[in-house]
């Protein structure tokens, strides 16, 4: 009798074992709310470098894939090394490398390749588009480190409006509601590019994503800068969502664009020109960023054998000596990135103002135990970070009237020694500030009904504010890659209203124009950059998918 109920007790034990082997697992939680991220309840920034699995020299990964486990295992253990919180796929990840992906710890931006070049229109391309995606869900949804899916990289506009913007519409929502019924809770968004997309309406996403890259002589970055050119994609779609950059960097190839800045850049001018990224995004308010790229594109050239000179082969922060190089080895740019992370100030803001009380936000790696601020040779504050590397709080000047601040901030580890330092400068006062403004007018409405379009640019400056002596303005015909027209024109610093006329010939093939312009103005140390962009259409094609 008692061996029985022994062998009872421990049957009914292993009863419970099993069942609670087989009960699955707390699932992530992902909200979007206040134009952030949060998982499980904690405020959680991007930092997502590009990869791109089966890509290494020799390989083309859009022709015959190759999936090599243990290379990957140990690509993902160089980017959390490096303080990386995730990675972001252009084409879909296997389930056995996405299971690599979970194991890691690192999140995914998961990339799901519909082309966006084919016939959006086409019901046959529709739906062989929609069968892929289901294909992919029905294995990606059982992993909760896929945090965001992005189901379209840079479409062109011309191609857009060949196949129709309403059709590209459809399928961009139908895709979305497929991933939103299929994996519940995860956000779905395309990836755009400023240079060419800047006025697409993205509402219709759970995510403001982009590609976006520095180059001085494109569009908005000659006139606004780079931290503004991120900034008004928020602005212009007006929905509070969170802006996710999906690429950016600088390509080291040999022989390259020179102030382009597309190729021919200097191992160490990329990794000086990434950190001044990072800072830029930061500034524009972004919730997160993917850094492009892992590691080269030796494919992109058309042979995938020879690492050719062309600037889509060299963006990588790790290289390969040659074919057979397997391991690969880091760059100038992978050592500054790591440092870098150390410590993501997501606030304070250069180029912003605060009303006397400035807050604080910053997102830690674990080898940071405190963040301290320094203000003229004093700490002000600081402050350590919580169990998730999170750390925010407030600098008070009450009371005192405006002041251009620059605000240093260091991290430490447990042992008192400097990981990283930065400064971030501000401008803070009792009352609100009135700015110079930067106005764009023309009487042009449509691009059927023109040949020309001028264009008044005016500015005012009735304030304490010194304006610089020269105007930035750009013609951009967003036909393809085309950067536009850029001009320059002096202003007189001391005039309180002036404004400057020009006139843009209009080519006949042009169906979206962006019109764009800036100019700085400074108060002590601390500098910003007054700006206005407008973006006219040919009659109505675009009505389905642009920024009204």
């Amino acid at each position: 009798m008692k061996s029985f109920l022994h062998r009872c007790t421990l049957l009914a034990l292993l009863a419970c074992c099993a069942t609670a082997l087989a009960a699955p697992a707390p699932r992530t939680k992902i909200e979007i709310k206040d134009g952030w991220y949060y998982i499980d309840g904690h405020k959680f920034f991007v930092n997502a470098i590009g990869y791109e699995p089966g890509a290494r020299p020799g390989e083309d990964p859009y022709k015959q894939r190759v999936s090599n486990l243990p290379e990957i295992r140990q690509d993902l253990n160089n980017i959390k090394d490096a303080g990386f919180s995730g990675i972001r796929t252009w084409s879909e990840m296997t389930e056995d490398e996405l299971k690599l992906v979970q194991a890691s710890g690192l999140k995914i931006v998961f990339g799901i390749w519909t082309k966006p070049d084919e016939d959006f229109g086409d019901p046959k391309v529709v739906e062989r588009d929609l069968e892929s995606a289901k294909r992919v869900l029905a294995y990606t949804r059982k992993y909760d480190c896929v945090i965001t899916y992005l189901i379209m990289n840079e479409p062109m506009p011309a191609h857009i409006r060949k196949v129709g913007a309403q059709s590209t519409l459809d399928l961009w929502i139908k895709l979305r509601d497929l991933i939103h019924r299929e994996h519940p809770g995860v956000p779905v968004a395309i990836s755009g590019n400023t240079a060419i997309t800047g006025w697409l309406n993205l509402n219709v996403f759970d995510v403001y994503a982009h590609n976006t890259y520095d180059y001085t002589t494109e569009g908005s970055n000659f006139t606004h800068g780079y931290a503004n050119t991120n900034r008004f994609v928020a602005e212009l779609n007006g929905g509070g969502k969170p802006v996710l950059v999906t690429e950016f960097g600088r390509s080291v190839s040999r022989q390259g664009a020179g102030a382009g800045q597309y190729g021919g850049n200097t191992l160490e001018t990329q990794a000086r020109a990434m950190t001044r990224a990072y800072r830029d995004l930061l500034d524009s308010g972004v919730a997160g960023l993917c850094p492009f790229i892992y590691s080269d594109g030796w494919w992109k050239g058309g042979e995938p054998a020879v690492h050719n000179d062309t600037a889509e082969e060299w963006f990588g922060f790790w290289g390969f000596k040659n074919l057979n190089d397997r391991t690969g080895y880091p760059r100038p740019a992978w050592h500054a990135l790591a440092e870098y992370n150390q410590a993501l100030v997501a606030s304070p803001r250069n180029q912003q103002f605060y009303l006397n009380e400035v807050p604080v936000e910053a997102f830690l790696r674990p080898e940071v135990k405190r963040l301290r601020v320094i203000y003229q040779d004093a700490v002000l504050w600081e402050a350590a970070p919580d169990a998730y590397g999170y750390v925010s709080g407030k600098l008070s000047f009450a009371g005192e009237d405006l002041k251009d601040r620059e605000l240093v901030f260091e991290s430490y580890n447990a042992q008192s020694r400097l990981l990283k330092y930065e400064s971030v400068v501000v401008l803070t006062g009792k009352e609100p500030i009135v700015w110079p403004t930067l106005e764009l007018r023309t009487p042009v409405t449509d691009l059927d009904k023109a040949k020309e379009v001028p264009v008044e640019y005016e500015i005012a400056n009735n304030n304490v504010f010194s304006l610089g002596s020269e105007l930035r303005y750009v013609f951009a015909p967003h036909k393809g890659w085309e950067p536009g027209e850029t001009h320059q024109q002096t202003i007189d610093p001391k005039r309180k209203q002036q404004s400057v006329s020009e006139t843009f010939p209009l080519p006949d093939d042009c169906f979206v124009l962006g019109l764009y312009a800036g100019a700085d103005i400074r108060y002590g140390k601390f500098t910003k950059t007054i700006y206005g962009q407008k973006f006219l259409f040919r009659g109505t094609w675009a009505d389905p998918i642009r920024i009204k």
